[in-house]
């Protein structure tokens, strides 16, 4: 049998929850977590480009996809000869582990950045060449390790068939007798 007093206040309910703004679309939030700048690597300077968003929003996800599966990894002198096991296989899986655990430590910190000086490069149709000095400032938590630290890189690197650019050798050489990147992948990197 049709009740008249419950269809009212349904119809009621049904009417207020129409004007109100509970079924309207809200406005789209900035994306969380692993986030942050990545535009696709269709040249080389792009690479270069994500690369130093990814230190500086210490983006991990980022980071790794600018790196080519095979990536090759030499040290500083210095810190080849202070733990050559350390090197011997170094990869993509290490670089990935040691930017990782960077991210951890430094989370609270601000003011990350890489910046690239003297540079010098060599562009073909499939490979690019960057030589140049750099200055790493990333602030972790760790005490004893430097979180500002200076070399000389070369990075190589190379498009795929599809034409997508990533990071494929890096040459890590000191600078002055100051701390290096090699170093901080070192403490980081156990």
């Amino acid at each position: 049998m049709w009740q008249p007093q419950r269809s009212a206040a349904g119809l009621g309910l049904l009417l207020c929850l129409s004007a109100c703004d509970i079924f309207v679309p809200r406005t789209p939030e900035e994306p969380g977590g692993a986030g942050g700048t990545f535009i696709q690597p269709d040249a080389p300077d792009i690479v270069i480009t994500n690369l130093r968003a990814a230190v500086a929003e210490l983006n991990a996800s980022s980071y790794r996809r600018s790196l080519h599966a095979s990536l090759e990894f030499t040290p500083t002198a210095i810190a080849e000869a202070r733990d050559p096991s350390l090197w011997a296989s170094w990869g993509h899986a290490e670089e990935n582990s040691y930017f990782t655990t960077l991210t951890e430590a430094a989370r609270q910190g601000t003011g990350h950045l890489l910046r690239l000086d003297d540079v010098t490069s060599e562009i073909g149709d499939r490979h690019y060449k960057m030589d140049a000095n750099y200055l790493l400032v990333i602030r972790h938590q760790r005490f004893g390790v430097p979180d500002t630290l200076q070399g000389r890189l070369i990075w190589e690197i190379a498009s795929d068939e599809n034409g997508m650019w990533t990071l494929r050798r890096w040459t890590d050489q000191e600078l002055s007798g100051a701390a290096s990147w090699s170093d901080l992948k070192a403490e980081f990197a156990n």
